[in-house]
């Protein structure tokens, strides 16, 4: 009885010290179903293109202000100056892609599709729950250690004299 013990005791120091492996997450957002989704370029769709329903008013606003920009910009005279150039026209362009790229990805209604769309893979893990469980972990095998000095006797000085006593 006394060795099943000691062995039970054993198992569980070893597997409250060592641990298991937290799953990671294998992929990042948005998943290769959610990218197929994305237009190519947005300053291509039409006025009456589904893709725009994902945005919000403003957002398509700015899109097609920008759209009008470049044209005049590509419509000046032959020996003007056109108001942007092709670099800014290429910069603007991404940063325009990227807003309502980002702005569609998080929209209600592509969120809404997704029956969990905090879920990355089957093994993922919700961050803020991770830390906090590290934490208790971390906490936990302290304890563990303030427990086998107290078994011990090691958490506290001892009580004889640290100087050598000589009897008559």
């Amino acid at each position: 009885m006394r060795q099943n013990l000691i062995l039970l005791c054993g198992l569980l120091t070893c597997s409250m010290l060592l641990g298991c492996p937290s799953p990671q997450q294998s992929t990042s957002y948005p998943l290769e179903a959610d990218k197929k989704l994305l237009p190519a370029d947005w300053l291509a769709l039409s006025p009456d293109d589904s893709h725009l329903k994902y945005l919000s008013p403003t957002t398509v606003e700015l899109l097609f202000d920008l759209k009008n920009e470049i044209a005049q910009s590509r419509n000046t005279p032959a020996g003007g100056k056109p108001p942007m150039s092709e670099a800014l026209i290429a910069q603007r362009s991404r940063e325009m892609n990227t807003l309502c790229n980002n702005e569609m990805l998080t929209s209600s209604e592509i969120l809404a599709k997704s029956m969990s769309p905090e879920m990355y893979s089957t093994v993922s893990t919700n961050p803020e729950l991770y830390l906090r469980n590290n934490a208790n972990e971390q906490q936990n095998l302290r304890g563990v250690v303030d427990d086998w000095n107290r078994w011990w006797f090691i958490d506290e000085p001892s009580p004889l004299s640290p100087y050598p006593i000589v009897s008559p």
